[in-house]
């Protein structure tokens, strides 16, 4: 009776494992999912204990035929290569990530935000975005440096990040929706949403972070609503004969096997802002020569933020991002 409830028991766990490991790989992260992958997976553990108790005179002789070594080379091999990310492997799970693309938005390429912000400088810039499949209500900050890599000025910057204001309530399933029903409770800052561009502004608030808070927010003039689809923006910059133009975008709740509820356990702030569980910033630039004669430039992808915006550091490693960089099908800037 005990040997066939183990039996019974072990085949459950492993169709239910079979199951969730399938779509664990080629779906995005969901909890459900992974709770009962999870705690299946102890349930088939716990039977193969019972079934090696029960088999164990059986084990020990199997062990010592010649097979067993062959066994272990094989499991050996396996768990090395798994463990450092070996071909094939790595190629397996580089697959599987980007399968885990989340559904992106059918693209019309005929609509267009027109904008216009921050226009009484010198140096008139107008900046066309059009946007890709996985492009939802970004966080946006658009800001100058000298060649040096010094912060200038911003030209603009998202009104959630500027106020120090991002809706409570939402979570990855209602994101979409929420954004238009905005029945949430709470209000919270995005700390991690452009980390590159709040540090490089240098301006620390009293709680140690570099995000405007709502006591003490960025001006109306170069702020505005999140811009939810392709955009032209009117905007201009203080004259210098060169400089570089920056701009980092962000979109909550897109987590892959990399940016997941299981990485970087240690990390409060990516475990607890409202932006958690989701790829870091990306960040485009192109420099600028007023002596060039150019009147277009396009902006390249340079690199992504900290996953938790704990610094300000651009780092140019883009492996382990999937639909992040499918937010944007390019990014012109045009110069007067």
């Amino acid at each position: 009776m005990i040997k066939k409830l183990v039996s019974l028991s072990i085949a459950v766990s492993f169709s239910v494992l079979l199951v969730t490991g399938i779509l664990s790989y080629f779906q995005p992260y969901a909890r459900t999912t992974a709770t009962l992958h999870t705690v299946f997976g102890l349930l088939f553990a716990l039977g193969a204990l019972f079934h090696l108790r029960n088999n164990f005179k059986s084990l020990v002789r199997y062990s010592k035929s010649r097979i067993i070594s062959i066994i272990l080379l094989v499991g050996a091999t396996f768990f090395i290569s798994a463990y450092l990310q070996k071909a094939p492997f790595k190629n397996m799970m580089d697959f599987g990530a980007q399968l885990k693309a989340t559904e992106g938005r059918e693209l019309n390429f005929s609509e267009y935000e027109v904008i216009a912000v921050n226009t009484e400088n010198d140096i008139y810039l107008n900046i066309d975005l059009l946007r890709a499949k996985h492009y939802w209500h970004p966080q946006i900050a658009i800001w100058v440096e000298d060649t040096k890599g010094n912060y200038v000025e911003t030209l603009f910057v998202t009104q959630a990040t500027a106020k120090g204001i991002f809706f409570g309530g939402r979570s990855k399933e209602n994101f979409k929706q929420f954004d238009i029903e905005k029945d949430g409770t709470g209000e919270y800052r995005r700390v991690d949403a452009l980390p590159v561009w709040s540090h490089k502004r240098g301006i620390r608030y009293p709680d140690g972070m570099y995000v405007p808070t709502r006591e003490d927010p960025l001006p109306d003039g170069i702020s505005g609503a999140t811009l939810s689809d392709n955009f032209h923006m009117n905007t201009s910059a203080k004259y210098a004969s060169k400089f570089n133009l920056r701009i980092e975008i962000n979109v909550a709740f897109d987590d892959n096997e990399y940016y997941s509820e299981f990485d970087f356990p240690d990390d409060d702030v990516f475990h607890s802002g409202t932006g958690q569980l989701g790829q870091p910033s990306i960040i485009f630039e192109s420099t600028i020569d007023m002596n060039d004669n150019k009147d277009y430039y396009l902006m390249e992808l340079v690199g992504h933020g900290h996953h938790s915006g704990q610094s300000g550091e651009l780092y140019d490693d883009l492996s382990t991002l999937t639909t992040a960089l499918e937010l944007v099908e390019r990014i012109v800037v045009g110069v007067k």
